[in-house]
């Protein structure tokens, strides 16, 4: 089995950026999630509330980040560290994060709707994934853990039982494999891309945001594919399934083409 692509979310909700390889410190992949938008109360925004967030594409930049939403581009450096500091929540965690300032905060509020910040993860900060799964690691802006991986037999087996074929993107995976069959992802406990291990810890909840188009916001097909989702792979507890979640456990670098080994 081999890494057909790989992608990073410079802020958490916004669009993709396919990449050739990701590269992972302590904190997950470099680049993904070290931005996040919240609202008046400090609390974290994405699409499950505000759909809108994906049709901004965001870049990387030396230094900092662009966000362009098809008509305008903000330009943020990365906030210094001796700079002003904003306790957000992110699920149950309260922390202390980087604001951007104002004119960022000012040109997501007018697009978005509503009044928001943008923050940047600081990088002297431990956020621990949900320790329920694993342990003895650090994500960032994510949900709950550095990386997910998903398998393209499972979304053919989604597919065939929707009107219209769903992309991958809706999914928002960081690694994209094909397994031998559907949802054999779910038992998976170890995946090794070229040698670096990686603990497979938790299969992927799936909330509304896979209803969302990741181009344009909308909801095209309506509760569609949870609804379907739910009903061809679910636990009891958990809802529908999709995608194994892992946690790394040594630095390095995952490269499109790479084998990749499961257990």
């Amino acid at each position: 089995m081999k890494l057909l692509s790989a992608a990073l979310y410079p802020v958490k909700s916004m669009r993709a950026v396919k990449v050739s390889a990701l590269t992972l410190d302590e904190k997950g992949v470099v680049g993904d999630r070290r931005w996040m938008v919240v609202d008046a109360e400090n609390r974290f925004v994405t699409q499950r509330s505000a759909p809108g967030m994906a049709r901004f594409q965001p870049e990387l930049l030396e230094g900092g980040l662009r966000i362009d939403d098809g008509a305008a581009r903000l330009d943020v450096e990365l906030p210094r560290l001796e700079g002003p500091r904003r306790t957000v929540t992110l699920w149950r965690d309260t922390f202390a994060t980087l604001d951007a300032g104002d004119e960022a905060a000012a040109w997501l509020g007018a697009r978005l709707g509503f009044a928001c910040r943008l923050v940047a993860f600081a990088s002297d900060v431990r956020r621990e994934v949900d320790v329920t799964w694993a342990k003895d690691a650090q994500t960032t802006f994510t949900d709950a853990y550095p990386l997910l991986i998903v398998n393209e037999a499972s979304l053919d087996t989604l597919n065939a039982k929707l009107p219209a074929a769903l992309p991958m993107d809706r999914f928002r995976p960081n690694l994209v494999v094909r397994a031998s069959a559907p949802w054999v992802e779910d038992g998976w406990t170890r995946v090794e891309v070229d040698g670096l291990p990686l603990d497979a810890v938790k299969p992927c909840a799936r909330c509304v945001t896979i209803t969302t188009d990741q181009f344009t916001g909308e909801k095209p097909q309506g509760s569609l594919p949870l609804t379907v989702l739910t009903g061809l792979n679910s636990l009891p507890g958990m809802g529908a399934l999709f995608g194994m979640n892992l946690v790394h456990r040594a630095h390095g670098t995952l490269r499109v083409g790479a084998q990749v080994a499961v257990n």
